[in-house]
């Protein structure tokens, strides 16, 4: 299975518009990432993950633009978030479509995954990336905040909407001039060097009307995608989705369940009743998260049992130890060799 997981061809698209517009040899990109023209014609297709970040790092490379990915942004239009497009545009409210983004972005791709958080002063949406490496990473940062916020000014009908501020995980452009240009895209200061990578403003920018709701509209599409997302094998029960979350964010900060339910658009409390009545909870869901993804570093990394434990948010080895083996039988060492034996014979 594909670590990365698979983007739509939708979405992919835009990356080759932006790369077509500055003259890039596309059909010689894609062939150097193993992608054939023809794969990718029907804009429901998918293709994995890996393939994407090859093609990505192949355009970024060619384009000789170092802020490829946020000059991509400027190309968005409804089709490239597949069927999800279109429900953002039948909501009310910017809140209502972020809200609908979280449950469907997976008809896009398996990226990353979006969070909102509410805070007393401010409103923070939230892309947690799912690709490790740079320097495809940074580029898709760049480009799904960027793409946000020019179809948010789309669906609103305000050209000059803009955050109060933009924060990225990465650092800051090596020159002046293209910090300016983050500034220009985003209409707003843009800070490097943050804890994660967020549009930030006031709490009633969530409240922001759209220009075309369609509750009837709307309530036909969540149909269709609830239908997509079934046929592709993802389930939109909220056990998964709290599942899909969590594996999202493995790697950094990990959330703590009143996140989550914010996430989701819950309250704590609704988000444990809603769980248990689905026959899960909060704790099964997180351990079983934390187990499949030691098992797979255990299994096909190098990594110390420290940096498992840091990756998976324990608060020390220990910790990570003592859970491994209840939920085992074995440490981390025993089930690491006996995986490794495995793989030998």
């Amino acid at each position: 299975m594909d670590p990365l997981g698979f983007i739509s061809v939708a979405a992919l698209r835009q990356y080759l518009a932006s790369a077509r517009a500055r003259e890039v040899d596309v059909d010689q990109a894609l062939a150097t990432a193993g992608l054939a023209e023809e794969e990718l014609t029907d804009p429901e297709a998918r293709i994995r993950g890996a393939r994407f970040e090859r093609l990505l790092n192949e355009l970024i490379r060619r384009s000789d633009d170092p802020l490829f990915g946020l000059h991509t942004c400027e190309l968005v239009q409804p089709g490239s978030y597949n069927v999800m497009g279109y429900i953002a545009m039948s909501a009310a409210t910017i809140g209502e479509a972020l809200s609908k983004v979280s449950r469907y972005e997976k008809l896009v791709g398996d990226m990353g995954t979006t969070e909102t958080r509410l805070h007393a002063d401010r409103s923070e949406i939230l892309w947690h990336c799912r690709y490790p490496r740079q320097p495809a990473r940074r580029h898709l940062i760049d480009n799904v905040l960027g793409s946000w916020l020019h179809y948010t000014r789309w669906l609103t009908g305000d050209l000059h909407l803009a955050p109060d501020e933009v924060w990225f995980e990465h650092p800051e452009p090596r020159y002046l001039y293209e910090v300016h240009e983050y500034e220009r895209v985003f209409g707003c200061p843009v800070r490097f060097r943050r804890p994660y990578s967020a549009l930030i403003g006031h709490p009633r920018m969530l409240d922001y009307p759209l220009r075309q709701p369609d509750a009837t509209l709307l309530s036909t599409l969540e149909a269709h995608a609830v239908r997509q997302l079934r046929a592709l094998g993802i389930a939109t029960s909220l056990g998964e989705r709290v599942r899909q979350y969590l594996q999202a964010a493995l790697g950094g900060p990990l959330p703590d369940r009143d996140q989550v339910a914010r996430a989701m658009r819950l309250n704590t409390r609704t988000l444990h009743r809603r769980l248990a009545a689905e026959g899960t909870g909060w704790q099964r869901i997180l351990d079983e998260v934390r187990l499949e993804r030691a098992r797979q570093q255990l299994r096909d990394s190098d990594l110390s049992q420290s940096e498992i434990a840091l990756d998976l948010g324990y608060a020390d080895i220990r910790c990570f130890q003592r859970s491994f083996k209840r939920h085992t039988g074995l440490t981390p060492g025993q089930w690491r060799r006996q995986a490794q034996a495995e793989a030998a014979l």
